[in-house]
């Protein structure tokens, strides 16, 4: 009986981790793609949006009090889900100099095979936010050991809060709550 309840428990588990986050991409593997950077660490790149753009990363974060980095793929349906919600908490908290900005993890500078597709979404969930095409080595300082994994990110560049994985939009906002109080 007690084994049927941990087995019962365990198969729960991971259903809810298989709806609220899907598994790593090929972007990122080893172990350090698994532990995230500590608060305080800096984010710093030059990349372009889906439009080919050129988009620098100091620029992009001092425009705003607090950058919510929302790393997801187009083969994510919980990242592809919560982009209407996204979308929402963007306007919510832009008058409190909050943005969001998404980050694909299968459309990248070196592959933008996927960007058609990408772009396809964005028009569908209706998202106004930019999307970014990953970076060469950008899981080395913002691991996603799956997707959606979101980071807060300050003017400056550091680290703020923790991040979260999974698609948990009740938790955005708290983070974002308590980031903006302190």
């Amino acid at each position: 009986m007690k084994k049927k309840t941990v087995l019962i428990i365990l198969l729960v588990m991971g259903l809810v981790f298989a709806m609220t986050a899907c598994g790593g991409s090929n972007e990122t593997s080893g172990s350090d793609a698994q532990s995230t950077p500590a608060a305080g660490s800096s984010v710093s790149f030059q990349t372009t949006d889906l439009e080919g753009n050129t988009v620098q990363s100091e620029d992009l974060f001092a425009k705003n009090e607090i950058t919510m980095i929302n790393i997801w793929g187009t083969f994510c349906g919980p990242c592809i889900n919560e982009m209407p919600e996204l979308e929402e908490i963007n306007r919510e908290y832009a008058d409190q100099g909050v943005a969001i900005v998404g980050l694909l993890v299968d459309v990248t500078e070196s592959d933008d095979s996927m960007l058609p597709d990408a772009q396809e979404i964005i028009e569908d969930t209706g998202v106004t936010y930019p999307s970014l095409k990953g970076w060469d080595g950008f899981e080395d300082q913002l691991p996603a050991p799956g997707v959606p994994m979101t980071y807060f990110v300050d003017s400056s560049g550091k680290l703020v809060g923790e991040p979260v994985l999974g698609a948990d939009v009740t938790l955005y906002r708290q983070t974002l709550d308590d980031l903006l109080q302190n």
